[in-house]
């Protein structure tokens, strides 16, 4: 999977700009706030739908415009996927001449992104990590997205129906459908932890970090089942007006001899590690269908020390993946030139994305 040539309209600050796309390694180099962030917000919003940066619809289109365009060939099959979004919120979403969904354009693009803060991922709550997991799901298993857009509507329904202070026996009626769905909902994601934890497991003993631990807390009391609980604490989720149990719940928790990850390790190790998850993603996406999905990396050298950056480039390039990378100079990638990685190089400089035939050490392109 490789984007051949991407073109962006109105997006955040870059008014206009047409990549020619390597399929291998397209390196980004500018101060900051110079775009680079932009430009691969610009590809995460082409395959999610949504800005890794903001819900604004100010923020994301280009100032006094009305819409934004992006536009992705992608070399597979020669396709040609698009999104225009207005200010009013609507959107157009296209793959070929098709008008489509978003779910459909984002299983034809793949993204993992890691983002300048990636290491976020131990330390800011369940939800980040739940997503985490969904994406692989969402990418590897077709019966995962209908059963969780089921699970949360019924969710969202039995919340309103604690809010209205319904009986236990009217609640028993969603408690049935809830479990239903999130018992199902749990064995997909518990099957995906399964398989996944192979190739996790590969890319720390490839990064050095083969204490760190990994474990899938499922939401809700191990030894019984959903249903169980949902029926057991009635009172206390009437008090609370939310469901206190289930796949919403869930969450894969990183530890070291049993304490939380976060609390042992330093901040660049944080950083490894959530390169860790998402390169054991990549892996295990590629184990089942064959491709690998693009990575969105941003400001790879922050908080790296040079022995931890090079090990991490080292995977990358082996990864044969296509790579779009950030950095304020291009010192930290001078050993990708001694592969047979085809690198293209630009310079971004107020929203503006110029290619480049040379790179300059310890410094941004002139």
């Amino acid at each position: 999977m490789s984007i051949q040539s991407l073109d962006i309209s109105n997006f955040r600050n870059i008014k206009s700009a047409k990549i020619n796309c390597s399929p291998d390694f397209n390196l980004f180099c500018g101060e900051n706030a110079a775009g680079k962030t932009n430009l691969l917000d610009a590809i995460y919003y082409l395959s999610n739908g949504k800005s890794s940066q903001t819900t604004l619809n100010e923020a994301i289109i280009h100032e006094n415009e009305n819409q934004l365009t992006l536009i992705a060939r992608i070399l597979k099959n020669n396709s040609i996927l698009g999104v225009q979004r207005f200010q009013t919120g609507s959107k157009i979403i296209r793959i070929d001449a098709n008008t489509t969904t978003q779910s459909e354009l984002s299983l034809k693009l793949p993204v993992l992104f890691i983002s300048a803060n990636s290491h976020y991922i131990l330390t800011d709550g369940p939800r980040i990590r739940r997503q985490f997991l969904d994406w692989g799901l969402f990418h590897t298993n077709k019966m995962f997205y209908s059963e969780w857009k089921k699970y949360q509507k019924l969710i969202s329904h039995r919340n309103a129906a604690l809010k209205s202070r319904v009986s236990k026996n009217e609640l028993s009626i969603w408690n049935i459908a809830l479990a239903e769905s999130g018992e199902s909902l749990h064995a997909m994601r518990k099957q995906y932890c399964f398989d996944f934890l192979h190739y996790f497991n590969i890319v720390l003993n490839y990064f050095k970090l083969t204490f760190v631990d990994i474990y899938y807390d499922q939401g809700w009391d191990s030894n019984a089942s959903l249903i169980s609980c949902l029926e057991n604490n009635y009172f206390r989720e009437l008090h609370s007006a939310h469901t206190l149990s289930g796949p919403h719940r869930a969450d894969l928790k990183l530890s070291i001899k049993n304490f939380p990850a976060e609390h042992k390790l330093s901040q660049g190790q944080q950083k490894l590690v959530s390169y860790a998850l998402r390169f054991a993603q990549g892996l295990h996406f590629h184990s089942l269908t064959n491709q690998s999905p693009i990575y969105l990396i941003d400001d790879l050298p922050s908080e790296l020390d040079t022995k931890n950056r090079d090990i991490a480039m080292r995977f990358l390039i082996n990864l044969n993946a296509q790579v779009f990378l950030t950095a304020i100079n291009t010192v930290s990638f001078n050993n990708l030139l001694k592969t047979d990685s085809v690198v293209n190089m630009f310079h971004v400089k107020h929203g503006e994305i110029l290619q480049s035939d040379t790179l300059v050490e310890n410094n941004c392109f002139t």
